[in-house]
């Protein structure tokens, strides 16, 4: 599935915003998910490795 197809379901199903979850090394991930409007929100730890997590505004 596209992100962007994602997108329009997580709009169809009357959701306001999105909020994803990466870790910060895979950086096709994120630069996938800053081109579809996420914005950086915060950081966190999961078994030892570091995530961020964004916000999209839908």
């Amino acid at each position: 599935m596209k992100s962007c197809q994602l997108l329009e379901i997580a709009k169809k199903a009357g959701m306001n915003e999105l909020y994803l979850s990466v870790e910060k090394k895979n950086e096709p991930s994120v630069k996938t998910i800053t081109q579809n409007g996420g914005v950086y929100d915060r950081s966190f730890e999961f078994d030892g490795e570091q995530a961020d997590i964004y916000k999209i505004a839908l």
